[in-house]
């Protein structure tokens, strides 16, 4: 069991450095909470805390869900490490929705795969294969406290499961299991084309896997962000946008985000962005571009990592009816 337990913690840092997070976000369990969704906010650097104007609200701020409209739908697919594992994916689909006189309410389920496992046992003999995951279905409301303000509630269940008791030397169970809380809030600022949102993400207890006494906390952070529309026609449309993030966890560490996007006619989007990480060695570009008719976009963004890693490709597909 001690080896397959160092293999995931090297692939836990591995999956930190992906997701953009400082070194003291790599320690957090339930790597699958940290890991942003939607390639349209990946174009922009991950500045998106003050724009989630679609089902990804779910994750980026609750809060957001006050104003949302209609019905959205947005799921994507992305392959974490492709330079070193083919099997290491995350996948995430998310629903929203307006409630009349409610507000907003909308649902995710976030699934991360470590890939398959070889077991063996104390003189290497191979005792077959397992696949190693993460699930995180969460369900989220928002509604507004005041006129422009929004306020909302995102309640998470994750499921962590390493290894099963029939695969590790000890037949103890390598999984575990918790739940959590985003609090989010949202302000627009008609007047001046610019909204303000706030977030803090994973509240909620440690999780644990064989050994209740050596539990993990989970990737709590706060989000600060503003967005902006300096320019907007019939034609085109301009936003920027600008995230700060503060770890809540012991040696925690600033990341500082900022992005734009570039609409032209409601169907052609350009992207770019910068993601200043310096304790997760990420201080590069983003950038990527989008298509959207009818209501249904397709978003793809090409992202940084750790400096030993290579780039990545993210897509992802929306609707909204």
């Amino acid at each position: 069991m001690s080896r397959f337990v160092a293999g995931c913690l090297g692939l836990v840092l591995i999956l930190g450095g992906y997701a953009g997070t400082a070194n003291a976000q790599a320690e957090a369990g339930a790597q699958s909470l940290l890991i942003a969704p939607g390639a349209r906010s990946d174009g922009m650097g991950r500045a998106y805390v003050a724009v989630a104007n679609d089902a990804n609200a779910v994750w980026w701020n609750p809060g957001a869900l006050a104003f949302t409209t209609g019905h959205d739908v947005s799921s994507m697919y992305a392959r974490l490490v492709p330079d070193l594992a083919e099997d290491v994916f995350f996948s995430y689909t998310a629903y929203s929705q307006h409630v009349e006189g409610w507000g907003g309410i909308g649902f995710s389920l976030g699934y991360l795969s470590y890939g398959k496992s070889i077991a063996t046992d104390v003189d290497g003999n191979e005792l077959g294969t397992f696949t190693s995951y993460e699930v995180a279905p969460t369900l989220a409301y928002g509604t507004e406290l005041m006129k422009d303000m929004g306020f909302g509630v995102a309640l998470k269940f994750v499921r962590v499961d390493l290894a099963p008791a029939d695969k590790t030397q000890d037949r103890a169970q390598g999984a575990g299991s918790t739940f959590a809380a985003d609090i989010g809030t949202l302000y627009k600022l008609p007047q001046l084309k610019s909204s303000v949102g706030l977030v803090i993400q994973n509240l909620g207890p440690n999780i644990s896997y064989i050994d209740a006494d050596q539990s993990d906390p989970l990737g709590r952070n706060v989000k600060l962000g503003v967005a902006v529309t300096p320019f907007e026609t019939e034609l085109y449309r301009v936003l920027v946008a600008a995230d700060v993030n503060r770890s809540l966890l012991p040696h925690g560490a600033w990341i500082e985000n900022a992005g734009g996007e570039f609409e032209f006619n409601r169907l052609l989007a350009l992207r770019v962005g910068y993601i200043y990480d310096p304790r997760g060695t990420i201080k590069n570009l983003t950038y990527g571009l989008g298509l959207n008719y009818h209501g249904v976009r397709f978003d793809y963004a090409r992202v940084p990592q750790s400096e030993f890693l290579e780039r990545v490709n993210r897509f992802s597909a929306s609707y909204h009816f």
